[in-house]
């Protein structure tokens, strides 16, 4: 599985969007375990993210993969 991650000029300047980019490879990796195989993945911050914090970036990054049905069901 390859997963990337990009944010736009749009989003403010490196420092902001490097910002952005580490939170969200932070979310995506508490979930690497769940998401099912053979799925290539590209993440887009989008404006509203700039000011959410790292709680809110990984549930909506949560309910993505979800709505995606990308999710494995945890039978543990």
């Amino acid at each position: 599985m390859q997963i990337g991650i990009t944010a736009g000029r749009s989003l403010g300047n490196a420092v902001q969007r490097n910002r952005l980019k580490r939170l969200m490879r932070a979310a995506i990796r508490t979930q690497l375990g769940y998401i099912r195989p053979g799925h290539d993945l590209l993440l887009i911050a989008r404006l509203p993210m700039v000011e959410a914090s790292f709680v809110e970036i990984h549930s909506a990054i949560q309910k993505l993969l979800g709505r995606a049905d990308l999710l494995t069901a945890n039978d543990d």
